[in-house]
Order: structure tokens, then C-alpha cells, then sequence
């Protein structure tokens, strides 16, 4: 194994990470630097890079295969910038968690995620028709119907600029489902919040809001992006079936008192 190596640029980063979506699309030229290259004897690569999280919390993340990234993690000089860097998070391979933890150890407070990818509108959907725009009046609505279906959810309607969110509605005018997009560090729209109220499950709305923020996305950036937690099978299908890739499996883990509070706040 070599020792690691710290990169100036996002260039550097870009090219030693082999052009890789999430270096690409989520982290963009703005990342905060340094970052770091690590190779082992077969030519392996591993990178580690500043990435915050969705709701701005400065982090990092690491990359590659084991035997480049044990020789990433265990470089007294990347330990010393992820120690003395004031990150609270660090993601890694979801199989290689325990090869970083016991490098650069965070804790147990997180959990696992999908980060996915496309360059490529769907095609069309059925009850796309009945998708309308969301305006920052509907905030109160989107944060009970969240707080109501996904708990879970990292969107927070409205809290930051240049968000899109839009919906479907009941003849009534309530709000049967919901679904946000944001820029991340790289200005790719990444999904949040898609949501469906429990009593208009199983009708196609969440596929119907997913479709037409991806496709606004991709005609507005060439790109969309969305997180999704590991265990929730009904939306991976969901989004795979709509032209997304699963770009890496993920495991965050945050420093005590460290995770954001989310759609309630």
C-alpha cells in the first residue's frame, strides 16, 4: 500500500474519484477542501473529500475499494484532517464500515442510505397529469402531510432558497401527496420529502410526484439526484423503475447531537 496524497483542486478529485457521480453531481466545485487520494499496490482508488450534509452540516465522506481505502484511512495525515476538521458526519461503503470505523472512529448515530442518479427524464406517468406547483402557503400542509407519512424525511419545505415543491390534491383541495427537490454542493436537484398520505396509498401518486420532479430537474440541469434509506424496498423499486441509479450504498454516522432535526423545525 502507498500513502495517501492531499489534492488541491476539484479537478484532482474529480479525476482521481474516476469521474464518480457522487464527486460529479452531489459534491460539486464548490467542496470544501483538501481532499485526498489513496492507491494500493494494484491500483486501487480511494478518496476522501469535505461533503455536508442536505441540511449544511459540514462532513465528510470516503470512497473505494478496501484495500485503497484501508491504506486512505490509516494514513496519519488524513486522520489528523478528519480529526481536527470539525466534521460531524462521515459516510463510507455501507460493506466497509467497519474497516473506517476502526480508523477513524464517529460513533453509532446514523443509519444507511442510497444515494441515486439520472441523466434522463421518465416516462411519462400515470396521475403525472395531476401534479401541480407548491408555493411556500402550502408550507403548514407539506409539514403535517411529512410529519404524518415520512417522519423520517430530511426535507424541510421551504427552509432554504431555491427549492421546488409541488403536489397533488384531493376535489377538496387537501393534500394527498408531496414531494421536494433542492441543489445540492454540486447544483444537482436532489429529492426530498416525497411523501403520500396514507388514505391515497397504493394509487401511484408518489411514482406521479417523483416522475415530474426528476423530469423538471433533468430539463433545468441535465441532472437529478435523490437519498433514499436503505431499507425502504417499495421506494427503491419506485425509483429504479424511473430511470434512477444507485450510485452508493451508503453509512452515515453523525457525532452525538449532531443530526439535524428535520420537517417539524
Amino acid at each position: 500500500m502507498t500513502g495517501a496524497t492531499s489534492l488541491t483542486s476539484y479537478d484532482e478529485l474529480l479525476e482521481a474519484s474516476g469521474h464518480h457521480p457522487v464527486v460529479q453531481l452531489d459534491v460539486g466545485r464548490r467542496a470544501p477542501g483538501p481532499s485526498w487520494v489513496a492507491r494500493d499496490e494494484r491500483g486501487g482508488v480511494a478518496v476522501a473529500f469535505a461533503r455536508n450534509s442536505d441540511h449544511g452540516v459540514p462532513g465528510a465522506s470516503v470512497l473505494g475499494p478496501a484495500a485503497a481505502l484501508a491504506a486512505l484511512v490509516t494514513d496519519p495525515a488524513v486522520q489528523r484532517w478528519f480529526h481536527d476538521g470539525g466534521f460531524r458526519h462521515l459516510s463510507r461503503p455501507v460493506d466497509l464500515d467497519d474497516l473506517v470505523e476502526a480508523h477513524l472512529p464517529v460513533g453509532s448515530v446514523g443509519g444507511d442510505w442510497e444515494w441515486m442518479w439520472t441523466r434522463t427524464a421518465p416516462a411519462p406517468v400515470a396521475g403525472e397529469e395531476r401534479v401541480v406547483p407548491l408555493t411556500e402557503a402550502a408550507r403548514d400542509e407539506i409539514v403535517a402531510l411529512l410529519l404524518e407519512a415520512s417522519p423520517r424525511t430530511h426535507g424541510q419545505p421551504f427552509a432554504r432558497p431555491d427549492q421546488v415543491w409541488l403536489g397533488v390534491r384531493a376535489a377538496d383541495g387537501s393534500l394527498l401527496a408531496c414531494g421536494g427537490s433542492e441543489p445540492s454542493t454540486g447544483g444537482t436537484p436532489t429529492l426530498a420529502g416525497i411523501a403520500v398520505a396514507p388514505i391515497a396509498r397504493r394509487q401511484g401518486l408518489g411514482a406521479a410526484v417523483t416522475a415530474a420532479l426528476t423530469r423538471e430537474a433533468v430539463a433545468r440541469t441535465g441532472a437529478c439526484a435523490l437519498g433514499m434509506f436503505s431499507d425502504n424496498e417499495d421506494a427503491r423499486r419506485i425509483y429504479h423503475r424511473l430511470g434512477f441509479t444507485t450510485g452508493m450504498a451508503w453509512r452515515s454516522r453523525w457525532r452525538e447531537g449532531s443530526l439535524p432535526r428535520l420537517a417539524r423545525d
